[in-house]
């Protein structure tokens, strides 16, 4: 489902209406989570199978969280958590030139993944488009105030998404009447937002390939060889990203830029900012979310569609054929041997006709 220029009061309605008008077929929509096990003979226990957000930890100690705590006056409906996950990707529109499409989307965790991936389904709901565009009258500006511009625009349009009611209905919930006749308070909860590493340098303002160049953590870029190592898990524990001095920093910065007219790379705001790779900008999601519970840097997922699907896989396959080739030039030959003996892939009449109109 899209919409422009779409506004958080209409995010509320689309929270509303569409998955759970009672008289729609909503029998994939999950009101609540629940734990996915695996009996196998060879071991002596189950094994956890998560592979939905509804079967994940994190769902259900968001569930027992919400249960276990006072409700709201007067009220005695069952109360159920909404997962909102969100994904943004910026989109060229033509071959040449600069105009572009910047679209986010809005999943429910509480759906199925087989029913959130099909377009016919309508389960992805745009939230706002922009294009962009410089006007300089005649003076050009330097990059570093336009990355500047950059963060704010970003954090503006989602400072206008997080619109007072959206936050009242995060804070109190929404009653909602669902397919089942029966009303419950639904408390909208923010568990995932999927971008690639640029959109993720703009969600938790930070520098892109910085000092320290993780949006997770403040490990500085001379240790990323570290990366996978035990003392590199360790690390990301110790040096987790917090609000607390970044919220405090940000503001000292802010105020050398806007009260005393300092640059945005001048040295009173480098001193400051430049060791932990932040920037003079103010985090939308940590100042209206942060006091309800909500950290941007927890909620950032991989991005399967970059990570796999664009070039990263495509990459890894053929640094392992290198190695491959490094240790046996022959082992190459018998991979390719193996891979043939795979049958190929058959549809039935019906599956094709399914496919067509998946």
């Amino acid at each position: 489902m899209q919409k422009s220029q779409q506004s958080f009061k209409e995010l509320v309605n689309i929270i509303r209406h569409p998955d759970f008008d009672p008289d729609e077929d909503n029998e994939l929509f999950h009101y609540e989570p629940y734990q996915l096990q695996w009996c196998t003979p060879h071991l002596e226990y189950e094994l956890n199978i998560q592979g939905k957000l509804y079967t994940s930890p994190a769902f259900m100690n968001a569930h027992h969280a919400l249960q276990e705590s006072p409700g709201e006056i007067g009220c005695d409906l069952p109360c159920v958590v909404i997962a909102l996950m969100f994904w943004s990707d910026a989109t060229h529109l033509t071959t040449f030139g600069n105009i572009k499409l910047w679209p986010v989307y809005m999943y429910f965790g509480n759906e199925s993944k087989y029913h959130q991936c099909k377009p016919s389904c309508h389960l992805a709901s745009g939230l706002f488009r922009e294009f962009t565009g410089t006007y300089t009258q005649g003076k050009g500006i330097g990059c570093e105030c336009m990355t500047h511009c950059y963060h704010e625009l970003f954090q503006a349009q989602w400072r206008v998404l997080l619109d007072p009611e959206f936050l009242e209905a995060y804070k109190r919930g929404i009653v909602i009447l669902c397919c089942d006749g029966v009303k419950h308070r639904f408390y909208l909860q923010i568990f995932t937002y999927s971008a690639d590493y640029p959109e993720k340098v703009l969600v938790t303002t930070i520098r892109q390939l910085g000092g320290c160049p993780c949006p997770q953590c403040l490990i500085p870029m001379g240790q990323l060889q570290n990366l996978g190592t035990s003392y590199d898990r360790k690390q990301c524990t110790t040096l987790a990203c917090s609000d607390a001095l970044r919220s405090e920093l940000v503001t000292m910065a802010c105020g050398f830029i806007y009260k005393m007219n300092c640059g945005v790379d001048s040295t009173a705001v480098e001193s400051l900012l430049e060791p932990h790779s932040w920037v003079p900008t103010s985090n939308v999601f940590s100042d209206c979310l942060g006091p309800l519970g909500f950290n941007v840097f927890v909620a950032l997922v991989v991005d399967l569609l970059h990570k796999f699907e664009l070039g990263v896989w495509h990459t890894l396959l053929v640094h392992l054929l290198r190695i491959l080739c490094a240790l046996d030039k022959d082992l190459i030959h018998e991979l390719d041997k193996r891979y043939r003996y795979v049958p190929p892939i058959r549809t039935s009449d019906h599956q094709a006709v399914l496919i067509k109109h998946f």
